[in-house]
């Protein structure tokens, strides 16, 4: 399965639990799919160091945490990052 027909599972929420909607920005969850994908490559030799993989999820990450989302209705409790990593 390549990246445009996962890409497009996605958007369409058939990849990704309802029950986790709104707790992660699209952009952390393609470049965590984007990274699986070439996890998964083939031949082996294509794919990524573990040393990438580590550097890469951390960007990820770091990215996430850094979003802020306002939760609830006429409330002001702040929610940092997302759940993408937890």
């Amino acid at each position: 399965m390549n990246f445009v027909k996962v890409e497009s599972r996605l958007s369409s929420n058939n990849l990704v639990d309802r029950r986790l909607a709104g707790s992660f920005t699209a952009e952390g969850m393609r470049d965590l799919i984007r990274l699986t994908l070439k996890c998964m490559s083939f031949p082996a030799k294509r794919r990524p160091k573990m040393e990438m993989v580590v550097a890469e999820l951390e960007r990820i990450q770091e990215k996430e945490m850094a979003m802020t989302t306002v939760m609830g209705e006429g409330t002001d409790t702040i929610t940092l990052g997302s759940v993408l990593f937890t």
